[in-house]
């Protein structure tokens, strides 16, 4: 493999685009991937192509647009960066965020609105690979990208394949793009000054089909269940195919599995799963760090989730791909930098102050007192959960003075006790 432009560690949304980009411009590029069937999902994600920021901690802060024409004619569009990129699967549009308590009380923090849609990830991957197959890259399937490293000429990335055998590539330029837990970064020094953001999660996730759900599968739902899960929320979200997923995570090295088994089979909401298989599961470690402020070292180039706290968003992920390309093709890699530290909210201050604003609900309170409290907002509509609370807190402090002393440990709730 003489005379290679781009090497890219990583098969993801980040690391096909930029494949994609860099075929399209006549580089000769080398894409390296650790799974062997690349499209395949095997790590729990959400697969939503957002339209606005929803939920909780935004990531993307970018427009971004679906067009959807007659047949397969499909396309995620960023007008902000003039690029966009053709879709093949099918789309579950989003409207509303159902967040219910353990008796099924619902508040809605998005109802009747388009925020997103969900799509097939691996339909997208499936296309983009095809796409830089044809293209002519070279994809190392089944490899493990071990260390990366400026040379006088470039960049040199040592690589292990399936059988264990490695390998050292040599080209121009690298584009570092394979995970949050990147082997590479690690080695590469980037972690040196990056903090952890809490503690190692697991998350897990199970499609399931035959659910019984009273809700359309236009809708998000956050379940608050503290007797289940003591720190954050179980969700059931729609699949494009029209399946179900649904998941949750737990504090390592607890499991979320037993979380999971009570959910389906002993919690109020049961009855949905009476009927359900699970078709497929999916999983992820993640121990979350502050960003990567300055994602460039010489010759190599770090994108996507492996510069993130934990994630990008496919859309993010996908636009990093086009940028990262397009500052090596201009040469200059300060482009890249000034793009991220504005193109996403985790690389400001006032995100990490919204995190802690509105931790789960679950870790302050029983499910009595989560009853309770949705009870005083039940089906309406509100910006977050917490703040519709807090804006009910006199009748709060007067109906149950217990729950009004528990808001008070809440990170960030200043409540006056002289009103």
């Amino acid at each position: 493999m003489n005379k290679i432009d781009l090497i890219i560690v990583g098969g993801g949304p980040a690391g096909l685009t930029a494949a994609k980009v860099a075929a399209e411009k006549g580089m000769k590029v080398v894409l390296v991937e650790a799974k062997t069937d690349i499209p395949k999902i095997t790590r729990t994600c959400a697969q939503i192509f957002y339209l606005e920021h929803i939920g909780g901690g935004q990531a993307y802060t970018k427009p971004v647009q679906v067009e959807i024409a007659s047949g397969n004619n499909l396309r995620f569009i960023f007008p902000d960066i003039n690029f966009s990129l053709e879709y093949a699967g099918n789309l579950r549009a989003c409207y509303d965020w159902r967040n219910l308590s353990p008796n099924g009380t619902c508040v809605y923090t998005t109802r009747n609105k388009l925020w997103g849609f969900v799509f097939d990830k691996e339909v997208l991957l499936q296309g983009l690979l095809q796409d830089i197959e044809n293209r002519g890259v070279t994809v190392m399937r089944g490899t493990r990208g071990l260390s990366a490293g400026n040379t006088a000429g470039g960049v040199s990335v040592e690589v292990k394949d399936s059988s264990g055998e490695t390998h050292i590539l040599q080209a121009r330029h690298a584009i570092i793009a394979n995970s949050v837990n990147s082997r590479i970064v690690e080695q590469l020094g980037f972690n040196k000054e990056r903090k952890t953001i809490g503690m190692t999660i697991s998350v897990l996730g199970y499609i399931m089909e035959g659910i019984a759900c009273p809700y359309p599968p236009s809708s998000w739902i956050s379940i608050s269940y503290p007797s289940l899960s003591s720190f954050i929320n179980i969700w059931l979200g729609p699949m494009a195919d029209g399946t179900w997923q649904v998941g949750t995570s737990e504090k390592v090295p607890a499991s979320p599995v037993a979380i999971m088994d009570r959910f389906l089979a002993d919690s109020t909401y049961a009855p949905w799963f009476k009927n359900a298989k699970i078709i497929h599961k999916t999983a992820c470690s993640i121990t979350p760090r502050y960003p990567i402020a300055e994602p460039v070292a010489g010759n190599i180039m770090v994108i996507g989730d492996a510069a993130a706290p934990a994630e990008t968003w496919t859309q993010g992920a996908i636009a990093c791909g086009y940028k990262a390309v397009q500052s090596i093709l201009e040469n200059d890699p300060a482009l890249y930098v000034a793009w991220w530290k504005q193109a996403f909210h985790f690389n400001s201050p006032v995100y990490y102050e919204e995190l802690a604003r509105y931790p789960a609900l679950n870790m302050f309170f029983c499910d009595e007192d989560i009853n309770y409290l949705y009870g005083l907002l039940a089906d309406g509509l509100v910006t977050t959960v917490l703040g519709g609370i807090l804006s009910r807190v006199d009748a709060i402090r007067k109906e149950k003075p217990g729950i009004y002393e528990k808001l008070k440990k809440i990170p960030g709730v200043r409540l006056n006790d002289n009103q």
